[in-house]
């Protein structure tokens, strides 16, 4: 067994400034910035590099530290993986800062495109959640703590309380899957404490454009056909019927364009959908080469010849805007693309499918501007999804990434 050297004091815990400090054998004491203290493990598990919270040092002395830290070197290099220690052994304490601060860097950091995104997740909870439950334990947090937090805000701050609300949401949740908490989620029955919001409520109400990138990478975590679907609808900025009635015959050879037949359209006529990379990469996702042509490719979960519900991905937008509508998406895009987006209003609308009243005028521009709205939809997708920049260099980044396939081919 090897000697690890024990650099840290127990005094020096309580007074460590912001940063880490190494006790020796991969056992770290992390500092924030508020003050908060976690120690993590860092060791090799099955040939890998893992991290592993031993909980708040306010709760976790060093010397339980050192202790626990021991135990899970032991199983590693037994070939075992700790993490199943953790699940199921003693319940291990964790601060909600900690908990926050782990959930962000394994699943907010690693799945977003956006740093200002990433940024802004943090920050809110930083700023209204941490100075009153921050250095509490989680498994020892109740709805009263959350109400706290989230009642003074509600109705003068709603957008912003509506947030802390979904990220302390997750974060609990995450704390229960790891073992740190044993009770229910305190945040999702707060709701029946808090004042109902009145809100003037349109048809088909859409998400605030500037938040679909969030959105877009929220659904990205979400498992099953129906986020997908969601998805593919919301870079597609059509209507949901086209995509749950989509077949994999309706998609040209590398999934390029999308041509839904004209009883598809709610204008009965055909259209032809330039796709942005963003919605090829969902369709490839999908595509096992074995595919029927006519099988549907958004199908049922519960029955493959069935058309997926469009309640489906309704349910899984209303997690995390429950006030918006699948066909609201239409909106924000259209919201986006007159802030955003340096188009014409013609080209603009022919991305809609939305009909002329003059159907040969209507064909004429839906064919002249097909390449306008190849460009318009890239620069959607990659701004849905996450990429920065004005709308200029997100069309020339298209163009050069465009230019490259074209010379490789």
């Amino acid at each position: 067994m090897p000697h690890y050297e024990k650099q840290l004091k127990a005094a020096f815990v309580r007074s460590a400034p912001t940063g880490r400090h190494t006790d020796g054998g991969g056992l770290y004491l992390y500092v924030s910035e508020t003050g908060a203290r976690r120690w993590v493990l860092r060791t090799t598990v099955r040939g890998k590099r893992r991290d592993f919270g031993l909980g708040s040092a306010m709760v976790v002395s060093l010397a339980d530290a050192r202790e626990i830290a021991h135990e899970y070197r032991v199983i590693a290099a037994k070939g075992g993986d700790p993490s199943r220690k953790i699940h199921q052994s003693r319940k291990r304490t964790m601060s909600f800062e900690a908990a926050a601060t782990e959930y962000h860097k394994s699943n907010i950091k690693t799945s977003s495109r956006s740093g200002k995104h990433t940024d802004q997740w943090f920050t809110t909870l930083r700023k209204y959640a941490f100075p009153v439950i921050g250095d509490m334990s989680v498994d020892e947090i109740v709805v009263q703590d959350v109400l706290r937090i989230l009642q003074p805000i509600w109705l003068e701050k709603h957008e912003t309380a509506r947030r802390v609300f979904q990220r302390m949401k997750v974060v609990f949740d995450w704390a229960n899957v790891q073992g740190f908490r044993s009770a229910g989620n305190p945040v999702v029955a707060v709701k029946a404490a808090l004042p109902r919001k009145k809100v003037k409520v349109k048809n088909f109400a859409a998400i605030p454009w500037d938040e679909t990138p969030a959105l877009m990478r929220e659904l990205e975590m979400v498992q099953g056909i129906g986020a997908l679907a969601l998805r593919f609808t919301i870079l597609t900025v059509l209507r949901s019927g086209a995509v749950r009635k989509a077949t994999w015959n309706q998609f040209s050879t590398g999934f390029q364009t999308w041509t839904i037949p004209a009883e598809n359209m709610k204008a009965n006529e055909q259209f032809e959908v330039p796709l942005p990379l963003a919605a090829t990469e969902i369709l490839q996702e999908l595509w096992d080469g074995r595919n029927e042509p006519t099988s549907l490719v958004f199908p049922s979960p519960s029955n493959p010849d069935k058309m997926l519900s469009e309640n489906t991905m309704s349910k899984i937008l209303k997690k995390f805007h429950p006030e918006a509508t699948v066909h609201g998406m239409r909106s924000a895009y259209r919201d986006w693309a007159e802030i955003f987006a340096e188009a014409s209003h013609q080209v603009k609308e022919a991305v809609l499918a939305h009909s002329n009243p003059n159907k040969v005028e209507n064909a004429y521009l839906r064919t002249k501007y097909f390449d306008e709205r190849e460009s318009l939809m890239e620069v959607w997708g990659m701004w849905a999804t996450g990429q920065d920049g004005t709308f200029d260099e997100l069309v020339n980044r298209y163009r050069l990434d465009r230019l490259t396939v074209i010379a490789s081919d």
